[in-house]
């Protein structure tokens, strides 16, 4: 049961992660950052904002810069997109979709691992195939598939 569980459980989040690939390209920040952006499609300016903020101008010119500088804290961005009248999501978006970037993980692996045995059959002559190494190789990556966890351990 336990294991159906967080089965299920992975592959909600599997698809939750691979949601992201499709919106990733509008969601890339703006040459100008986020706020910057935002405050001025809604046509406040930096005092305005800074009011909002009760903080002085010179603290929302230090906020948009530090975002351009990926210095900028997840508090300051959420009290600031507050003040804008928006709120702050925080996602990670993968390169790839997931089930691809662990397949991929698990076939370098299996690869590795297979070669490493491989090359010390051929020292004693017992040289397999590239097509039996080839199915070994996916073998191995599937069974590292049922267990994401082992592909991360070096």
């Amino acid at each position: 049961m336990k294991r159906n569980f967080k089965a299920l459980e992975r592959r909600q989040l599997l698809k939750k992660l691979n949601i992201g690939l499709d919106v990733s390209a509008f969601l890339l920040r703006p040459p100008k950052g986020w706020i910057h952006t935002t405050r001025r499609a809604l046509g406040m300016t930096m005092t305005q904002l800074a009011q909002r903020l009760g903080v002085q101008q010179s603290r929302i010119t230090e906020i948009e810069k530090t975002e351009i500088q990926d210095q900028v804290t997840l508090k300051t961005l959420r009290t600031t997109a507050a003040a804008l009248g928006c709120r702050l999501e925080y996602i990670f978006i993968p390169e790839k979709p997931v089930d691809i970037l662990l397949k991929e993980k698990a076939l370098k692996k299996a690869r590795t691992k297979i070669n490493y045995i491989s090359h010390h059959m051929a020292l004693e002559n017992q040289e397999t195939t590239d097509e039996e190494k080839e199915t070994q190789i996916q073998t191995l990556a599937e069974e590292l598939l049922e267990t994401p966890k082992k592909l991360w351990e070096d």
